[in-house]
């Protein structure tokens, strides 16, 4: 229940008018205090009065009245949990669009920065790439002489069939193949970072153009 109620209630209908100071002998109740006066409407319709809001209105907006009964304030009813769930991931979309825009503005400023022309982007790509094909044709060359050693090994370990040579052979032969597995998986991998870098520069160059052409989006 509110907190003197019956004193809110009374004062607030004496303000509006619908008690007069005393009836029939009756003293009017002492006037309530200056702050305001709240209302709320309960799941079942209910209105309540009183100055803090009722338990019955937990879940409801509250209106703030004063002694005239002319509304003032309106405090919005509390979310439902659904709404807090909707709100929260809404919040979350926006901080993490605004962290992806962030981003972007320095990765643009380090473009700018770097790269006086499209002329430097193409240049420091060729470069980068030339630098992994040599790395790419040394590893092939490795990859070349132990392929012709495992051949071989394989037409000497045929040879020697079951002999006990054979046996060192046949380590020779394993190790052999671990090596060109070794070199054949090192090339993959330079030629998927060549790709990468191609990837990555051309994305570069035409974002460097826009940046040039449009200088609003720079902002």
């Amino acid at each position: 229940m509110f907190v003197r109620r019956f004193v809110f209630v009374c004062s607030l209908l004496v303000g509006l008018g619908f008690v007069g100071a005393a009836h029939d002998g009756i003293a009017a109740p002492p006037p309530a205090d200056k702050g305001k006066i709240k209302k709320c409407q309960d799941a079942a319709g209910k209105w309540h009065y009183g100055d803090t809001a009722d338990q019955e209105c937990s879940q409801s907006k509250v209106i703030e009245i004063n002694k005239r009964g002319i509304e003032t304030k309106e405090i919005a009813a509390p979310l439902t949990e659904e709404q807090r769930q909707a709100r929260e991931i809404e919040q979350a979309g926006k901080e993490k669009e605004a962290q992806l825009a962030a981003e972007r503005k320095r990765k643009d400023k380090i473009l700018l920065g770097t790269y006086a022309s499209e002329a430097d982007i193409t240049t420091t790509r060729d470069r980068k790439l030339s630098e992994i094909d040599v790395q790419i044709r040394g590893s092939q060359a490795t990859l070349k002489t132990q392929q012709d050693a495992l051949t071989r090994l394989q037409t000497k370990a045929k040879a020697e069939g079951n002999s006990k040579a054979a046996e060192q052979t046949l380590t020779s032969i394993a190790k052999t193949e671990a090596t060109i597995a070794k070199q054949q998986a090192f090339i993959q991998t330079k030629q998927q970072e060549q790709e990468a870098i191609k990837q990555q520069f051309q994305a570069d160059l035409e974002r460097y153009r826009l940046l040039k052409t449009k200088p609003a989006e720079r902002q």
